[in-house]
């Protein structure tokens, strides 16, 4: 069993010491840590002692501490040497680079008073200090904008955690960012990570990394040192490596992509629970399967760059997992980014989390089997999952024309951005899914539906090349999955039936709500309402098999022909759209588009627009409202995804 030794802190004296200034030719070696401190310029204060800062009424809780940063300038200054109370070891960023940060696991629950940065001579002009229970959501506790080295020390704190970061925007040199110590006062928590009953072991080969995993406990973080390993055998997780749902077993590589896998093999998962994996760049040629046994295996701020070998990089079969902040890229060859699956063959994965996740540069030149995201597979379409698919971005998504392939039940896809790629967001097989609030941008395809009662609202299409329609409201060859059916007919597609298509905003594509004619079983039920349609090519509405169709409210412009939506269906006036400087259409506060919204029950699916603002009173129609409340949401960018983003 693994055993966390504690050690008893007094009054730590914060030592700091500001170097001048390095020749613009410097290299590593000429700034590595000095043995002892040079001697300071007159007139400069040397390192403080605790009698300069006064008595601490809290105590010192980062010292020791688990600790990742988002990069490092070279292996001589880790992470580890910015919580290790010594004032000649340092960590220090990639050079040249904005944002970077370095956090710090204090355990859960942690209380935070005061934060004490000893700057390196490359130091942050601004930076947030910031805390979090989770890692991923993060409340500011300091906003520096004018920062000019040295020591800061930050008093008056009021936070509670589990992680602090030291967020860097700014540079104050051309160099990077590099801390002699970050020193956090208050009080420690008590579980998780490392935290009263967990253990950090740092290990330097594969061998040993299987070694600490099986000798592992609730809440020991174990740590790959920087380097590339060749992985030949898996490395094998089983129940004995489990931690709980507040303590899990964490494996992470000593910062943010500085360990990179090579070879055959890579992990392996069975029956194991309350797992995570960060920080590791992938690079084998297998692809990583998480066994339906499994539960809670999460795959936090990884690089996937597989071997065009592997057929697919990652495929979830598990429960209750998280994949966040990762990025997949590079991919040529048939297969997946990312598949959600599960037991055996007709029950998807349940309760996913996909979100702030990077999906790029997949060029796979066949015609279908290259998703970016597939969630479930045919035979599953009638079996929901309940999977949150959110805050992604995809770029050159060009592997298949479903960059977010859905072929089960009981989804959310929502805030998620999808630009220049081949692939859009394609409801394939099943029934119940939500797609919401979603930014799709000079692609080939929009948003595709089969299947019923789905909702399609607060959707964002614009600069579709394809023909078939930037929204395409599908029709079928049968109607209807059920229970039993043969698995040539669950291959099928199931017309639409029941499907809610509102307040969304299509603009300047080649078609805009459209219908297919290919196959012949007709959607059913539709409800087409409070849309904004501009176009000036082709037909702005137009679906030439349908059945029981009920538009209204929409509104129409351009020189694009309406197409067969009815008259009573829409208003053809200039809906007044400008660019914004992310390049969006939207409405202004004289358009005729503001509280027009033709039906009153919209705020069953959705209360905010698409830039996450309360919606109020009557709805404006399309996809945004004019208000007075600030955005929250945008187009996606590289900043805001993947393993370095905040």
């Amino acid at each position: 069993m693994m055993k966390t030794t504690h050690r008893a802190i007094a009054v730590l004296a914060a030592a700091t010491l500001a170097l001048t200034c390095v020749p613009a030719a410097a290299s590593a070696a000429e700034i590595a840590p000095q043995s002892a401190a040079p001697a300071l310029p007159s007139g400069q204060a040397g390192p403080l002692i605790a009698a300069e800062v006064g008595p601490l009424a809290d105590a010192l809780i980062s010292q020791g501490r688990p600790v990742t940063a988002s990069s490092l300038e070279t292996s001589a200054f880790p992470a580890s040497a910015a919580v290790d109370g010594s004032s000649t070891t340092r960590w220090a960023s990639q050079e040249g680079v904005d944002p970077q940060w370095i956090t710090v696991d204090l355990g859960e629950g942690a209380t935070v008073s005061r934060v004490l940065l000893n700057w390196e001579a490359a130091y942050a002009s601004k930076y947030k200090v910031q805390i979090s229970a989770d890692g991923t959501t993060w409340t500011t506790l300091k906003d520096e904008t004018a920062g000019n080295g040295g020591t800061d020390d930050i008093t008056g704190l009021s936070g509670t955690g589990r992680y602090l970061r030291v967020y860097g925007t700014a540079r104050g040199t051309a160099y990077g960012y590099s801390l002699w110590e970050v020193q956090i006062y208050g009080a420690a928590g008590t579980t998780g990570g490392g935290g009263s009953t967990g253990q950090t072991t740092t290990v330097t080969s594969i061998s040993a990394l299987q070694s600490a995993i099986n000798n592992s406990d609730p809440g020991d973080t174990i740590v790959l040192k920087n380097g590339s390993y060749s992985v030949s055998s898996a490395v094998s997780l089983g129940s004995s490596a489990s931690g709980t749902s507040s303590e899990p077993v964490t494996i992470k590589a000593e910062t943010v992509g500085g360990v990179t896998l090579t070879g055959s093999s890579s992990f392996s998962f069975s029956g194991v629970h309350d797992v995570s994996i960060q920080g590791f760049k992938f690079t084998q040629s297998t692809t990583i399967d998480v066994g339906s046994s499994s539960k809670a295996v999460d795959f936090i701020r990884n690089e996937f760059v597989f071997a065009q070998s592997a057929e697919h990089n990652l495929i979830v079969r598990s429960d209750d997992s998280e994949v966040a902040y990762n990025w997949f890229h590079g991919k040529s060859t048939i297969g997946v980014y990312l598949g959600i699956e599960g037991p055996g063959t007709d029950t998807v994965a349940k309760n996913s989390h996909i979100h702030h996740n990077y999906f790029s540069d997949q060029t796979f030149t066949g015609g279908n089997g290259g998703e970016s995201i597939r969630l479930g597979t045919s035979p599953k379409a009638l079996s929901s999952g309940g999977a949150i698919v959110e805050y992604n971005l995809f770029e050159d998504a060009d592997g298949d024309p479903e960059a977010i392939s859905v072929k089960s039940s009981g989804h959310t896809i929502r805030y998620n951005t999808i630009r220049n790629s081949k692939g859009g967001i394609v409801l394939r097989h099943g029934n119940n899914n939500k797609v919401l609030s979603n930014y799709i941008l000079n692609g080939d395809n929009g948003i595709r539906i089969y299947g019923n009662d789905h909702v399609i609202m607060n959707n964002y299409v614009s600069g579709i090349s394809n023909v078939d329609g930037a929204i395409v409201v599908g029709s079928g060859t049968v109607r209807d999955h059920f229970v039993g059916e043969s698995a040539e007919s669950r291959k099928q597609y199931d017309a639409p039936d029941r499907i809610r298509i509102g307040l969304n905003t299509v603009v300047n594509n080649v078609n805009g709500l459209a219908g297919e004619t290919h196959r012949t079983v007709e959607p059913r039920n539709v409800t087409i309402v409070d849309n904004i349609f501009q176009g000036s090519t082709n037909k702005l509405a137009d679906v030439p098999l349908m059945q029981d169709f009920y538009w209204r409210g929409n509104i129409l412009w351009g020189s694009a022909a309406n197409g067969n939506i009815p008259t009573v269906g829409y208003t053809r006036v200039n809906p007044q759209l400008a660019q914004d400087a992310a390049g969006v259409w939207k409405i202004g506060s004289s358009s005729p588009a503001v509280n027009a919204a033709f039906m009153t029950d919209h705020g069953t699916w959705v209360t905010d627009d698409i830039e996450g603002r309360q919606r109020a009173g009557v709805y404006d129609v399309g996809a945004h409202e004019v208000t007075s409340n600030a955005a929250t949401r945008a187009p996606l960018t590289t900043a805001k995804v993947g393993p370095t983003a905040p």
